[in-house]
């Protein structure tokens, strides 16, 4: 997985969120990256996506590539 800097990831849900949810890669890390939340379950994650000020910190293993910069 060749994951950039830019990059769409779609990314599993984990300890922050309930659901899977998409993102924009903006910092990686040696095994995970810093992910600006684009889109998410309304129903289910909204509170969470506040909390988190749109921004979570993934896995690279829990992530996919969607869409290359």
């Amino acid at each position: 997985m060749d994951i950039q800097i830019g990059n769409t990831v779609r990314c599993k849900a984990n300890g922050n969120m309930e659901a899977d949810f998409s993102g924009v890669v903006e910092k990686l890390y040696e095994n995970s990256a810093l992910v600006d939340i684009i889109d998410y379950d309304a129903k289910t994650d909204s509170m969470n996506v506040q909390d988190l000020q749109n921004k979570a910190v993934i896995s690279l293993g829990k992530m996919k590539l969607v869409a290359a910069k």
